[in-house]
This record gives C-alpha cells, structure tokens and sequence, in this order.
C-alpha cells in the first residue's frame, strides 16, 4: 500500500521481511498497539475529520448566512420572527465586503486543511492495514487480544526479536542488534530531540510582554502550544534529517535555521485571524455544555505541554509515559488542595456565598410560586432569570475562595507544612520532577507558584494557546 513501508512475503526471500524504512515501521506497529487495533484508529480519523468539517460547516454558517443584524432586534412576540430560517440569509455572498472575503478566505484555508487530514487519514490506514497483517500473521496476535489488553508492548518486542534471532522474519539493521533500546529509539527519533530541548534549556519560550505584566520584557514562565510545537516539528525535526536519517549537512547552517523561522512566522502572522476564529469557535462548542451542565468554567486542571515534555524521559514511549503520569493529576490536586486563601480573602469569599445564596434562594422561592414571574419581571433592563445566571456564577466564585471543610476543618490544628512536604514528594515520584528548590519547601508561595504554572486549568490552556497564535510570530521571527 505505501512506499515506504512493504511487507513481501518472507518464504521468498529467505526469511527476509521488505522493509525500506525501519523508523515507519517499528513506528507503525507500534501506533497499532497504542490504538488497540485497527478499528479504533478507524473511528478516531473519523471523529476528527466530522468535528473538523462539523465545525467548518457551522463556522461559516455564524460568520456569514445568519442575520445577527435581525436577531439583535428580537425582544418579544411582537418583534420576533416566527421560524429560525427567516434570519437566514439566502445569498450572502452576493455582495462584496471585507467581512465575506475573510469568510471565503478562512473556508479555503480550512477546507483545504480539511482536504490535507483525508489525505493522512487515508495514509494512517493504509499504515494500520499493513501494521495488522504483521501482528497477525507474523506475530499470531489477533485485534481481539490486542483490543482487551492481554498483550503488552514489551510481549509484541520480544516476539519481534526471537522472529529476528530465529530468521523467521529477519529486517535488515545495520551496524546495530534488535532490542527494545533501538525499536524506542527508532519510534521516539524526534521526540527524544524535543526532550533534549527541555531538559538542557535550550528553548526561550517566554512571552514578550511590557511592564508589568511581564519581566523584563517578557512573561514570568515559558508557554509552549500546539501551533509553536509544529512550527519546531516543520522547521526543525523535519528538516534535520535526511531519507537515511542522518543529520544534514545544511542542517548545521545557522542563518539557513533562522530563515525558516522568520518564513514559519510570516506564515502564521499570515494566517492567524483565520485560526483564532477556528480555535475559539471550536473550543466553544466543546465546552459550553459542560459549562452549562457542571457550572465549572474553569475546567479541570491539566499538565501543561511544557510540563509534559519535561516530565518526559527519554525513549519512553507514550503508553508508558501516560500511565506513569496518570496517578500524579489526583496527588497534584491533594497537595494543591492544602493550600488556602488568606484570611482577607476567605472573609470575601464567605460573604460571597451568603449574600448570592440568599438572593437565589429568594428566586428560587418566586419560581416556586409561579415559574413565569422570572421571566417576565425585570429589575433595570434584564428579567430575573438573568439575575439567577449571575448569581450562580458569583456563588460558584465565592465557593471557590473558600478552604476545603473535608480538609481544613474548623478548629482543627495539624501540620500542614508536613503535610504538604509529603504530598509534594507524591507528585514527584509519578512526575520524576523535584528540583532542588522544592525540597522541604513545599509550603512556600514560590513553590506554589512554580507548581501551579505547570499544572493549570483547562481554562487557562486555551488562554495560553490562543496567546501564543498571537504571539508565535514573533517568537519565532525575532525571539529564535
């Protein structure tokens, strides 16, 4: 199916299996037991192209066929119109603007992305098609098996190197002998480059921002996102190496480093309305039900993308790295949870809770009595179902200024500074990360700034990657 990875029968050729590039196929066979088969791969390339094409459809669809002129003007049944398709518009694009040249613009942009991720999809397919007649047929291992988890990556590298000791099924290594060690090194090629950048500090990441929002010209900590991380993939990873995966000459080239970045930047400063419009509409519809739904707005907290790559050691592969992670977000927020408001704060927050309670209780009490009164009675230009969305909001704030009774219990005095030095030293043995600043510091506002930077809400991540759209320009034109 692909040029680049086939599989010919081994009978033929002595044992020998056709591999002409071993980084895509060890990277294949791995990506099939990451995705538990073949059919889970299937249906995530389909989730992502339907929600791209999904969000496309009715991004174009708000930017350009509804009338908000009409809809702004919508107060009661006497100024409404009856059916949602009469603030359509049938022609929109019939007159000339600025706006509708954006709207165009921005559809062939993403429809053309779109285009691209049907083209990958395929590839990725034809990848696991491949990926799964190796599992079946050379190792005996069926999509079932893989699929329940009864077999573990280290089981499927062992019977990869016995076929290649035995000759049964023997690829062509030179200069090396297979082993777990070279099959990671292999699928983790460029990852491990992107770990080396990390952990020697090679990367500036700051964002330049003015006085005082920043320091000395530039932000407080480093923030790496999605479209800075691909722009470090395309400009550097992707050109370091050559088709037999050794370093370029021209690699070595600085000024010629420096001109793809400047290019990648003109790019993105090129291209950035259009993804900020993508990127916030999609973040929207991703979450505002579970905004609505759990009155969270803030979302969970998560890792950050530098935190990840810092945490991350090299040639561990993403299965091992995620479990070994996954029991740090429950000790993260145990010793987040240590932590309290001082007392000015938790008096706010106190009264908060009180007053905004009281007042929605007193709603509440109104609907009771007849639901449509919150609709039809106002105070100053809203009606109070308004006012019991505000209200809710405020209340979901003052909580959250308040300490956790389950923790800090009234009248109860223990050592908390232990306590958070102890779940610090949790955190880090699933993270592999304490430095030394840390250590019998837990308690400290420092470290708690430090740890929270990395460990940040949902929220708060979008925040930064809609930032760094914005400032990614930049960063790489002037900054790299």
């Amino acid at each position: 199916l692909l040029k680049n990875f086939r599989r010919r029968s081994p009978s033929s050729r002595e044992g020998w299996g056709y591999v002409s590039n071993l980084d895509l196929f060890f990277t294949s066979i791995y990506n099939f037991y990451y995705h538990r088969g073949i059919l889970p791969i299937i249906c995530n390339g389909i989730v992502e192209l339907v929600s791209l094409f999904f969000t496309l459809w009715l991004s174009v669809l708000l930017f350009a066929y509804v009338d908000w002129s009409a809809l702004t003007t919508c107060r009661d049944e006497d100024t409404c119109r009856a059916y949602l398709g009469d603030y359509f518009i049938e022609h929109p694009f019939a007159k000339s603007s600025a706006w509708n040249f954006i709207v165009r613009v921005y559809f062939i942009l993403f429809f053309g992305y779109g285009c691209l991720s049907i083209a990958s999809f395929v590839t990725t397919v034809g990848d696991a098609l491949e990926a799964k007649d190796f599992y079946e047929n050379e190792l005996g291992i069926s999509s079932r098996r893989l699929g329940g988890g009864a077999v573990e990556w280290d089981d499927i590298v062992c019977k990869i190197i016995k076929l290649q000791e035995s000759g049964e099924y023997r690829v062509a290594i030179h200069g090396q002998d297979l082993n777990a060690l070279v099959v990671a090194q292999r699928v983790l090629r460029k990852e491990n480059f992107i770990i080396a950048f990390f952990n020697c500090g090679i990367l500036d990441l700051r964002i330049p921002l003015p006085w005082p929002f920043g320091v000395n010209g530039h932000s407080k900590g480093q923030y790496l996102s999605t479209n800075l991380e691909w722009s470090l993939h395309l400009c550097v990873l992707s050109y370091m190496f050559n088709h037999k995966y050794q370093v370029r000459p021209s690699f070595l080239d600085e000024s010629s480093l420096k001109r793809r970045f400047i290019f990648c930047g003109i790019a993105q400063a090129v291209f950035m309305p259009f993804l900020l419009l993508f990127m916030i509409l999609h973040f929207l519809l991703l979450n505002i039900y579970d905004w609505r739904s759990t009155k969270d707005y803030m979302g969970p907290r998560q890792w950050s993308q530098i935190a990840r790559w810092t945490f991350r050691e090299f040639n561990e592969l993403p299965h091992t790295f995620e479990r070994r992670l996954a029991p740090s977000y429950e000790a993260a927020d145990s010793y987040l949870s240590l932590f309290t408001q001082n007392s000015i704060i938790t008096s706010i927050g106190r009264v908060i809770v009180y007053i905004s309670g009281s007042l929605l209780a007193s709603l509440f009490l109104l609907a009771a009595i007849d639901d449509s009164i919150l609709l039809h009675v106002k105070v100053g230009k809203w009606n109070l179902l308004w006012y019991v969305g505000m209200l809710g909001i405020a209340f979901s704030v003052g909580k959250s200024l308040l300490p956790n009774a389950e923790i800090h219990k009234p009248q109860f005095h223990k050592n908390y500074f232990a306590d958070m030095n102890s779940a610090l030293h949790r955190v880090a043995s699933h993270t592999h990360h304490f430095p030394d600043t840390w250590k019998n510091r837990a308690w400290k506002r420092q470290t708690h700034q430090e740890f929270t930077s990395m460990f940040l809400y949902k929220s708060q991540l979008f925040i930064i990657e809609v930032l760094s759209v914005i400032f990614a320009p930049l960063v790489l034109s002037v900054i790299f």
